[in-house]
């Protein structure tokens, strides 16, 4: 797919980028006038058109100047390198709200808001560029004021932020791409790969002007690169770098690509990358009925994205299901009078309408990938319906834990079983993936602290991998993952299998030949619900209702609960959680069973 990428970008190559009297042409395509970012006069057009029909764009676009006006007298963000980031995202926030609602209102008083907010972040030395995220959303934040706001900027402004996105972002981007590694930003596989190109690319549109040539260039190398993060969306959809990063790098890719397609009429192949189109659905189609998200990966929320991705997706790809999901997101948000933040008010000029009558939710997902994601469902219409979403994984990538096999479990809306989320990134050797690693020292990150096996009290192996071994679609659906990769050198094979017996009901079998029958085997989940064990069950009791563990196999198994506490005393505090677990030993080749339901 990268060759097919590269043919692409060669064959605009070809033609000359070029000043033909006062409009720069790059890729032989004339560029846009002012705004060519994110809104355009289509887009404008299209709104126009939508007001009034749609209630809840019209309280959108309500609340928009709502939202401004709080801006107005908040006072300018004071520059500190350590605070960068937050205040870059504070101003990708205060840019799109303000610029926003001068498009709609035509209130002079955000644009010179705005503007007043422009000018002080460009007279800041530099947007902290040994942290490239933090120049990427400024320079994001910035490109869309001067964009959308071109018709209205003093001369001066306009200067001081040329001047700016150039100095302080772009002319840093060709050396980088130039010379940087597979460690680069610009190069690397994860999030940093998306957001920072796209920043650049926003800014390098912004001035293209100015800089045509600059921003051929920029656009070039953007799109030759992305992919290194974007492949690993390959086969499904799925983000291996959690939810939290699904969100963040679906935003900015959502930003590139319509602008690419804005200026140049397509997005050189990015969009048809495999998994691309898939990542949004993947997404909705794996939160659990009360619309939780499995965060698992370094991701500490549980609440789902809520930034206009889906409206992007589903005019892009032709997916009214996922525009239905959000407008029932934004409807929430406006009830509860949440604050916005970030991109949110995006959500207007990418308004899709598109209606989605719903469809069947089938009992088995499977998802494959760096992380195969597997999602069971019980029939929704049942009472004691469960849902059950389980991952393999490869713990030495980005953002990953030592969680390989680990499960989240619900029945009537409530969590039964957790992951625990991020711990403190600031933490002594958090970024060591090795075996050895003192990414590791931390319970968060460790086996110790998930749903899933530990083997005579040690670590998974950091450098193995789990991957679903067969599954079937039938009425009792079943998934049999390969976990020995991660306990290389405790076992000679590890199995975990899920299996969907009834709607109601879910049985994991672990089957697991040791090297010797001597060692022991922990079966563990951890849970923010009450708990009772009682030999071979234990009860959980959360808001009222109940669910139950049952032990099938080894007979004479119990299970055991005690406070869930943190290995270190530099940890992000830990309370209000139980492990339950369960030991077993005595012979090499060990099955352990356990049966879980809402039903005693």
């Amino acid at each position: 797919m990268k060759t097919v990428i590269q043919c692409i970008i060669c064959c605009f190559l070809l033609l000359s980028c070029r000043e033909g009297g006062r409009t720069a042409h790059i890729f032989g395509k004339p560029l846009r006038p002012h705004p060519r970012l994110l809104f355009v006069a289509e887009d404008a057009a299209r709104l126009e058109v939508l007001k009034g029909a749609h209630p809840l764009l019209d309280r959108l676009r309500a609340d928009l100047p709502v939202q401004a006006e709080k801006l107005l007298n908040l006072p300018l963000q004071t520059p500190r390198s350590e605070e960068m980031l937050n205040i870059s995202r504070e101003q990708v926030y205060r840019m799109i709200t303000l610029s926003l609602a001068f498009r709609l209102t035509e209130d002079t008083r955000f644009a010179v808001k705005a503007e007043e907010e422009l000018n002080h972040v460009c007279d800041f030395p530099d947007w902290h560029p040994e942290h490239y995220l933090d120049v990427a959303e400024m320079t994001a934040a910035v490109a869309i004021g001067y964009d959308w706001l071109y018709s209205i900027l003093t001369p001066e402004t306009k200067r001081k932020i040329v001047s700016s996105i150039k100095t302080k972002a772009l002319d840093l981007v060709v050396e980088e791409y130039r010379t940087g590694d597979e460690n680069s930003w610009a190069k690397r596989e994860t999030n940093w790969n998306v957001v920072c190109n796209t920043g650049m690319v926003l800014g390098a549109l912004a001035v293209a002007d100015h800089y045509p040539d600059l921003c051929r260039h920029i656009v070039e190398n953007a799109v030759k690169y992305v992919p290194n993060c974007v492949d690993h969306y390959a086969p499904d959809g799925v983000c291996y770098e959690g939810p939290a990063y699904w969100g963040y790098t679906n935003i900015y890719l959502s930003l590139l690509l319509k602008s690419l397609n804005d200026n140049f009429g397509n997005d050189f192949g990015l969009s048809i990358l495999p998994g691309v189109e898939q990542a949004v659905l993947y997404y909705i189609h794996a939160l659990s009925p009360s619309g939780k998200v499995f965060n698992f990966a370094n991701s500490g929320d549980t609440s789902p994205d809520t930034n206009p991705i889906y409206f992007y997706f589903s005019r892009k790809f032709n997916q009214s299901e996922a525009a239905a999901y959000y407008r029932g997101i934004l409807s929430e948000k406006l009830e509860k009078c949440e604050s916005p933040r970030g991109f949110y008010f995006l959500s207007i000029p990418w308004f899709d309408p598109a209606p989605f009558t719903g469809n069947t939710v089938p009992k088995l997902n499977v998802y494959t990938g760096i992380n195969d994601i597997v999602v069971f469902n019980g029939d929704r219409s049942l009472p004691g319906h469960i849902y059950l979403i389980a991952k393999t994984g490869d713990p030495d990538r980005a953002h990953q834990q030592l969680d390989v096999g680990t499960f989240i479990v619900e029945t009537d809306s409530i969590r039964w079983s957790d992951d625990l989320g991020a711990d403190y990134y600031s933490l002594p050797g958090f970024w060591e993936y090795k075996p050895g690693g003192r990414r590791w020292n931390y319970f968060r990150n460790t086996n110790f602290s998930h749903n899933t096996l530990a083997i005579d009290g040690k670590l998974q192996y950091s450098e193995g991998r789990g991957e679903i071994e067969s599954y079937n679609l039938s009425e009792r659906p079943e998934v049999v993952m390969n976990l020995s990769g991660v306990y290389k050198g405790q076992a000679e094979s590890v199995r975990r299998k899920f299996l969907l017996s009834d709607d109601t009901q879910m049985i994991i079998t672990d089957s697991v030949a040791l090297r010797s029958a001597s060692q022991r085997i922990s079966w563990s989940m951890i849970t923010a619900a009450q708990v009772e064990c009682r030999g071979n069950t234990a009860v959980l009791s959360k808001d009222g209702k109940n669910f139950y563990l049952e032990i099938i196999s080894p007979a004479g198994a119990s299970f055991a609960a005690e406070k869930a506490k943190v290995a270190t005393a530099e940890e992000k505090p830990l309370e209000g959680y139980t492990l339950i677990s369960t030991t077993v030993s005595g012979k090499r080749e060990q099955v352990i069973r356990v049966r879980m339901s809402k039903w005693k």
